[in-house]
């Protein structure tokens, strides 16, 4: 871990504190560089990494890249450098080749220290370290963790240093073809740079060249392994998604979806003064209203249908139009769609204004958008540019739309979506509801689909089965992996309810009862939900979970969104466990939680 500041770059390996509801890193000044007299800015960037330049008295860029063995400094002008530790230095070993210093600390660890320039290392009282000879070029520092032969496949990669990288996709009928594609500096040997990857890499990279004589990095996500080389590769098998369920409907089972949606659509209110100012909440009631029409289509009633399209509409119309009293403004500063309470108080709609969640509220408006234009393309056409707003602001493909970011939430290297804007947490970004996030992307493949652009459409498609991968990785323990954190904390549970870019938390940010935990990675229940829900993960949890979780929740919404879990293993035991509940969460109704159920795929 690297911290940019005025003055000095701090670099940090961190530790882990173990808890039985929490896994996190513990930041220590392991080692700090100091610019005197300097200033930071970022001076260039992209899919996968971040450089901050210093100016003044010493000239210095940093380039972050996700993904980095080593912590490197570029010392542009020559300059008299040193470094500093919280902890005492207590050998130094100059002998491994020139500018390379084994330093040991009385915390235990080891670290390789490489000043490019040749400039000998010595140790300046119990804590310091300064260079014999004025620095230029690299000063680049890494942890040892598997003694000689650390050192050794550190000394081979030593000069070659990564700036950037670029991700592509190519997709087909099927399949994605995902390159990470690793930037060097001009004339360093791109074949000897050392990267290290995630767990959801390690299972997916084809003809990678491990180095696991290099060790592993801890971190929060699960242990880092060494990678040689700059190019990344792998397939991603894609997953039939459309906008029915996988699993045909039956005669009966249409026949008591008749009798549910028919309600469910007279249920919806025809007064918009009657529906949320919030992009959230709002976003939720009008994506209830779209499943509630296309379920209506499925099994044949036109009339509930209609009814359920000319509310949502009725609904959506003042949104588009900007006389809704919440409207939506275009924020030139960071190129968004924010609402005008958001852009008004940092704290409103759930911090919207500062682009928290943009792809969980956005999303509710996309997917009714993309059943709209479903089974009204003519209104959806005549509203396209509009509606391409919300799709824009948080899943838009494309790098060369000057007007919106590429997409703003998604971490092509952490392989899901970041929900957290502008604002610093302690503990970095953050990702809460993972279920909403393949949400969001279902609802802008289902857009493209609907308004004929295919190409976006495989994209996004690919971008979903990402964050569908990463999800089932990094928030459900025991479904792709079990290894990954430790048994202090996987040992009584099975989800995690916020992951942080250094913290894993059993918590949500609204409350800390179990169904609110488990709940808010599972809902909405749409056909992409089948994507992260699997049936031996479910069947693996339900007993020693979930079944719990459900029979104790405090109010009827968060029991069936735990109930409806169970419908890939289950169907009819579902069905009579959600036949007791008499009210649903405010994005639900009776039609869909049945038609989920009937619908879900059972392997």
């Amino acid at each position: 871990m690297i911290k940019c500041v005025d003055d000095s770059v701090v670099v940090c390996a961190p530790t882990a504190l173990n808890q039985q509801n929490f896994v996190a890193s513990i930041w220590h000044d392991d080692w700090k560089l100091s610019l005197p007299g300097s200033q930071r800015k970022v001076v260039a960037f992209d899919n996968l990494s971040v450089t901050v330049g210093y100016t003044g008295s010493i000239t210095a860029r940093v380039p972050l890249v996700k993904g980095s063995v080593f912590a490197t400094i570029l010392i542009e002008t020559p300059a008299v450098v040193g470094l500093t530790t919280i902890h005492a230095i207590t050998s130094i070993d100059t002998s491994r080749g020139s500018g390379v210093s084994i330093v040991q600390l009385n915390n235990g660890t080891t670290w390789f220290v490489y000043c490019e320039s040749g400039a000998a290392a010595q140790q300046s009282g119990m804590s310091g370290l300064t260079f014999a000879d004025s620095v230029h070029g690299a000063v680049r520092l890494a942890l040892v963790n598997n003694g000689d032969q650390a050192i050794k496949a550190l000394s081979s990669a030593k000069d070659t240093v990564p700036i950037g990288g670029e991700v592509s996709i190519q997709t087909s009928e099927d399949s994605a073809d995902f390159s990470i594609n690793w930037k060097v500096r001009d004339g360093d040997n791109s074949d000897a740079l050392l990267m290290s990857a995630l767990p959801h890499h390690q299972h997916a990279l084809t003809n990678a060249q491990w180095v696991d004589s290099a060790g592993e990095f801890w971190s929060s996500k699960g242990n880092m392994r060494m990678i040689l080389g700059s190019h990344w590769n792998w397939r991603e098998e894609i997953e039939p998604l459309e906008f029915t369920g996988q699993t045909p409907l039956t005669e009966t089972h249409k026949d008591n979806l008749l009798t549910l949606v028919k309600a469910d659509a007279n249920a919806l209110p025809a007064d918009t003064g009657a529906l949320p100012p919030d992009p959230y909440f709002f976003g939720k009631a009008l994506a209830r209203a779209a499943r509630i029409a296309l379920i209506a289509d499925e099994v044949g009633d036109i009339g509930s249908r209609d009814l359920a399209l000319q509310r949502a509409i009725a609904w959506l119309e003042p949104w588009l139009a900007g006389t809704n009293s919440n409207y939506l403004i275009y924020d030139t500063e960071w190129s968004g769609y924010c609402t005008q309470a958001g852009l008004t108080d940092p704290g409103a709609d759930f911090g919207q204004g500062r682009y928290n969640d943009h792809h969980f509220h956005y999303g509710y408006f996309v997917y009714a958008a993309a059943v709209i234009s479903k089974l009204n393309p003519d209104w959806s056409k005549s509203r396209l540019d509009a509606l391409d707003l919300f799709v824009r602001d948080y899943c838009n493909p494309s790098a060369e739309d000057s007007a919106f970011p590429f997409m703003r939430h998604f971490d092509f290297f952490e392989g899901h979506s970041w929900a957290a804007g502008l604002f610093a947490f302690a503990d970095s970004r953050n990702q809460e509801s993972t279920s909403e996030a393949i949400n969001s992307y279902y609802a802008s493949y289902l857009y493209a689909l609907a308004t004929g652009r295919d190409d976006i459409a495989n994209y996004v498609r690919a971008v979903l089965q990402l964050e569908a991968r990463a999800t089932r990785t990094y928030w459900h323990i025991g479904d792709i992996t079990s290894d990954i954190y430790p048994d202090v904390y996987s040992n009584n549970k099975a989800i995690v309810g916020i992951l942080w870019s250094s913290k894993i938390d059993f918590a949500t940010f609204f409350g800390a009862n179990p169904e609110f935990i488990y709940g808010i990675q599972f809902m909405p229940y749409v056909p992409a939900t089948a994507l992260i829900l699997k049936k031996a993960w479910i069947e693996a949890i339900w007993s020693k979970y979930l079944l719990a979780v459900a029979d104790g929740a405090q109010s009827d919404p968060w029991r069936e969104i735990i109930d409806l879990a169970y419908a890939v293993v289950g169907k009819e035991d579902t069905l009579a466990r959600i036949s007791r509940i008499t009210s649903h969460d405010d994005g639900n109704s009776a039609s869909n939680s049945y038609y989920w159920v009937a619908t879900a795929p059972i392997e």
